[in-house]
């Protein structure tokens, strides 16, 4: 008796490319709560995720400040690749996916978020577990770029050398807008 249903992802696609089998409103869905949940770890836990990529430890501030700066990010990047997409991919980009797939990417903020709990501050130079610390902190970062390429080529459609480029470009590009829209932001909260 043969079977019809879709093979099982490997753990490998499901880490680092579920955008294959997750998309539109349940990646959205499943991406915001992540980011929420991350906000309030952060809060807790004084991780910033005060760029586009960045995350940084040890100051404290009121809890709008830890939410926005989780949804500036993922809006900045959202904006940036939606562009890029309609601008230079030949299939027709739906907001939702490119939406989605990104909010999903920042799942790896809320293990992150949790590195802040680690007892490193004040900070030592010579002190081995603040290596250890940014050697941890790496892993959810390079883990994030993987899923946000993923899902930048499978929501856009760009392939190749040309979604390496525009995912670099466009990269920087919403790194350095979410910045400027923190700078003017947050003093606002």
């Amino acid at each position: 008796m043969s079977s019809t249903a879709t093979p099982k992802p490997s753990l490998y696609r499901s880490l680092f490319n579920p955008f294959l089998h997750i998309a539109g409103g349940t990646a959205l869905l499943v991406g915001w709560t992540a980011m929420l949940l991350a906000s309030i770890v952060s809060y807790f836990s004084k991780a910033h995720f005060d760029g586009a990529i960045d995350i940084h430890f040890g100051a404290g501030g009121k809890y709008g400040i830890f939410l926005m700066e989780q949804f500036i990010a993922w809006t900045s990047v959202t904006a940036v690749f939606y562009i890029i997409g309609i601008a230079f991919s030949k299939s027709k980009i739906r907001l939702i996916d490119v939406a989605g797939t990104l909010a999903m990417a920042r799942l790896t903020t809320l293990p992150a978020a949790l590195i802040g709990f680690l007892p490193v501050y004040p900070v030592k130079l010579d002190d081995p577990m603040l290596a250890l610390t940014i050697i941890i902190t790496l892993i959810p970062g390079i883990w994030m770029i993987a899923l946000m390429y993923n899902s930048f080529v499978v929501s856009t459609n760009i392939r190749g050398a040309k979604a390496i480029a525009w995912f670099i470009a466009g990269l920087l590009t919403a790194e350095l807008l979410s910045k400027v829209l923190l700078q003017y932001l947050i003093p606002l909260v």
